[in-house]
Parts: C-alpha cells; sequence; structure tokens
C-alpha cells in the first residue's frame, strides 16, 4: 500500500462487547450485495469475513450468497452475483443494506467498471426511505509493491470514491490480511448505525492510527452469544 493510502482499521484486539451490539444492530440481519468484475475478489472477500480462510478461486458462473450468524454480533446475508454488470444484481440492490463496490489495484478494466457501476447504486438509492450505505473496495494491495503490478493508485480510488458518492473507501489485501477484512465489514455497521432512525450506539468505535480499534462501553451490559454457523446458498455451475 502507498503512502498515501488511509490508514486501515484492524482487529487484531477482541473486541467485547460485539460491534452491532454496541451500534443497536444486534437484532438485525445486516444484507450485503458485493459488486465487481469476475476475478476482483469478491468472493474471497465474503470467505474471509465469514471463515477467515483465503480461497483465491471460485466459479465466476455462479450466483452466491453467503449466511452468517452471529458474526461482530450481527447475522448476515452476504450477495455474490457473477457478471459484469451482474444480470441479478438489481432486485438484490433493492434489498441490501448496503453496496460494496470491488476491484483490484492490479486491474485498470475492474476500476473503470466501478464508475459503470454507478448508474446501478443511483438507481438503488432511489425511492427509498433508507438508501443503502455504499463502500468502494481497492482490493490485491499485497501486490502493489511488486514492480509493474499496480494499475491504480490510492489517490485515485479515494477519488472515485468521491465521484461516486460511497461512504467509505478501503484499500485492503484479501490474501494477506483478515484485519483489514474485517475493518470493510465493521465499517458498515458503524455506517448503519449512523443512519437516521438507529439507536445511538452504546460504545464509541475509534479507529486508530497504529492499526487497532478501541471500544469504549458502558458498564452493567451483556454481550449476546457470539456462537456463529455459516452456509452458503449457490446457484450456477460448478467447477
Amino acid at each position: 500500500m502507498d503512502s498515501n493510502s488511509p490508514p486501515l482499521a484492524s482487529t487484531k484486539k477482541r473486541i467485547s462487547p460485539p460491534i452491532s451490539w454496541g451500534l443497536g444492530l444486534a437484532n438485525k440481519t445486516v444484507k450485503v450485495i458485493l459488486l465487481g468484475q469476475p476475478g476482483v475478489g469478491k468472493s474471497a472477500l465474503a470467505v474471509r469475513f465469514a471463515t477467515k480462510r483465503f480461497i483465491g478461486e471460485y466459479d465466476c458462473t455462479t450466483d452466491r450468497i453467503y449466511r452468517v450468524d452471529n458474526h461482530l454480533g450481527s447475522s448476515w446475508e452476504i450477495a455474490d452475483p457473477p457478471g459484469s454488470p451482474p444480470t441479478s444484481a438489481e432486485p438484490k440492490l433493492r434489498w441490501a443494506d448496503a453496496i460494496v463496490l470491488v476491484y483490484s489495484v492490479t486491474d485498470r478494466v475492474s476500476f473503470d467498471e466501478t464508475s459503470r457501476l454507478r448508474f446501478l447504486v443511483s438507481h438503488a438509492r432511489k425511492g427509498r426511505k433508507v438508501p443503502p450505505v455504499v463502500l468502494l473496495v481497492g482490493n490485491k494491495a499485497d501486490l502493489s509493491c511488486s514492480p509493474g503490478e499496480r494499475m491504480v493508485s490510492a489517490m485515485e480510488g479515494q477519488k472515485r470514491a468521491k465521484e461516486i458518492e460511497a461512504h467509505a473507501f478501503h484499500e485492503i489485501s484479501v490474501r494477506e490480511s483478515v484485519d483489514q477484512v474485517m475493518a470493510v465489514f465493521v465499517n458498515i455497521l458503524k455506517l448503519l448505525a449512523e443512519l437516521p432512525g438507529q439507536q445511538p450506539a452504546t460504545f464509541r468505535l475509534r479507529a486508530s492510527t497504529d492499526g487497532t480499534i478501541n471500544t469504549l462501553r458502558r458498564e452493567k451490559e451483556s454481550p449476546p452469544s457470539s456462537r456463529r454457523r455459516f452456509s452458503i446458498s449457490a446457484r450456477g455451475n460448478l467447477l
């Protein structure tokens, strides 16, 4: 990651209580859709978040929904539609609480695609009382140090995030850092909690420049169960 990259939060320290519990989202299923060209790491991002494992190869023709219970104190449904533009995305865009646009910092075509996807994001925002939060994520930052690999700078990513009116920008390596992946989903919870109508947080979430997340919580409160369940629904051709 270059010097222009923003500091990213890490989850090396255990966070207690679970984040969504403190943000008033403990009983909510958070619905996320991942958009981007095949090969940018959308499926790897979802699986890394759900299981902490990195798997690099996926069938890009399969329509998947990842379901995870009690992760960061909340339940999740993460839609990963195939294709570019994704033909099955429009209904899920109306369903989603959060839209994550993913590109590879080593692939300018995938970065250009995030601009073309702007019309889908704009359409998803129309007619909704509470619009979805939008994040722009540049993946494969671990390859950016190799000569000739980086095609998109962090500064360009930040500028694109402003152009598409994204709520946040992250540049990460799904392969190398589960902490950076977790920071994306922590940010989703934080952004959702800031939307109108959400309950005020019972603790403050602070991302420090040293790569840690600090939590300040009120006393005399107990977190819900941290037991987690992960499942995948998929439609399409198997490898």
